[in-house]
């Protein structure tokens, strides 16, 4: 049975503001874009580390810092004339964006490896559950990046996560318990290892 009016459990009938029913567990079949925010959402500092988030800024930082910091060096030492005249400044405030981006860049390739050992180093192991999908404002190849919504126990009382995968893909199931490390607003899902007892 298909939900009543998007305000029933498709499995149990009870009524339903969110992804998953309250009441049976079941998946009701709202997207997490429709349904109500049952509890306060703490903003995440996540520490991906992946292509997206590390490798492509940081190919960034490094192609736009070449032209911004190395470049310059280099037309300088080989344009001075014999007397030693300076390099003209034009050529200097020419590269100065790419300077900029190069550095924008590697703060951002910086950044999740920080908090990737400030997790590992001091990081406390939680549960959350996964309710549902979100695309993210940040396209990858033409695609949104997703946004996992999560529901964990604090010491506070229930609250939503928005975890930012950095990717495209949608690799946790609904309703799926995730093991997570958290160091005040830093968040990390933990991939666990697969072991198989033959």
């Amino acid at each position: 049975m298909d939900i009543i009016g998007n305000l029933n459990c498709r499995n149990c009938g009870a009524p339903v503001t969110s992804e998953i029913c309250p009441y049976c567990g079941s998946k009701t079949g709202l997207t997490t874009e429709t349904a109500d925010m049952e509890y306060p959402v703490i903003e995440c500092k996540e520490a991906n580390i992946g292509f997206w988030t590390t490798v492509f800024p940081l190919a960034f930082a490094l192609g736009f810092g070449f032209f911004g910091f190395a470049f310059p060096i280099m037309m300088s030492s080989s344009a001075d004339d014999p007397a030693g005249a300076p390099q003209p400044w034009f050529i200097y405030l020419f590269c100065l964006p790419f300077a900029a981006v190069g550095i924008g860049a590697a703060v951002i390739t910086i950044l999740p490896i920080i908090r990737w050992f400030r997790l590992r180093s001091r990081g406390k192991h939680i549960t959350a559950t996964v309710y549902g999908y979100v695309n993210d404002n940040v396209l990858i190849n033409g695609r949104p990046a997703q946004v996992v919504k999560l529901l964990a126990e604090t010491p506070v009382g229930r609250r939503f996560l928005m975890y930012q995968l950095g990717g495209t893909q949608k690799p946790y199931g609904i309703n799926t318990e995730l093991d997570l490390l958290v160091y005040k607003d830093y968040f990390m899902i933990v991939k666990k290892k697969e072991h198989i007892n033959w």
